[in-house]
């Protein structure tokens, strides 16, 4: 495990410093909570440059508005903060769609790791404090044609 935290710092690290210009694609990805569908416009973040940058450096995120980083396979997760200046809540998803677990209220520029519980595809990042107001919890399933 510390193996892969030194890897995930030095790969954020490198990729920090070369990520300045990232244009991400963006798409539509709804959640299913109960009977209701919420949904977000996403931004993408597929590539390892991508995933790197992330939503670093942004003042504001429109309250329907997400990114998505999506994981080449099933792999457990860790992130941080550094250079996010907003709160994020962390919504990490297992390949099937379901939400594994939400880290919610995130602290912006903090170093410390968040990192899933268990095997995830994907992480969407959304206003801190958004899946509380919008009741989206664990089990709940994200509706994206990458999850099986």
């Amino acid at each position: 495990m510390k193996k892969l935290i030194i890897i995930n710092l030095i790969f954020f690290i490198v990729s920090n410093a070369c990520s300045e210009n990232i244009e991400f694609k963006k798409d539509v990805l709804n959640i299913i909570s109960g009977e209701r569908k919420i949904s977000f416009k996403i931004e993408l973040a597929i590539s390892s440059e991508e995933r790197g940058k992330g939503l670093m450096h942004r003042d504001k995120l429109p309250l329907d508005h997400g990114m998505l980083f999506i994981y080449p396979n099933n792999q457990h997760v860790t992130m941080w903060m550094k250079n996010t200046l907003i709160p994020l809540d962390m919504i990490f998803i297992r390949q099937n769609g379901e939400i594994e677990q939400i880290v919610r209220m995130t602290t912006p520029n903090s170093l410390k790791y968040i990192s899933s519980n268990n095997l995830v595809k994907a992480v969407l990042e959304i206003n801190g404090g958004l899946s509380n107001y919008l009741k989206i919890n664990k089990g709940d399933k994200i509706d994206y044609h990458i999850f099986k």
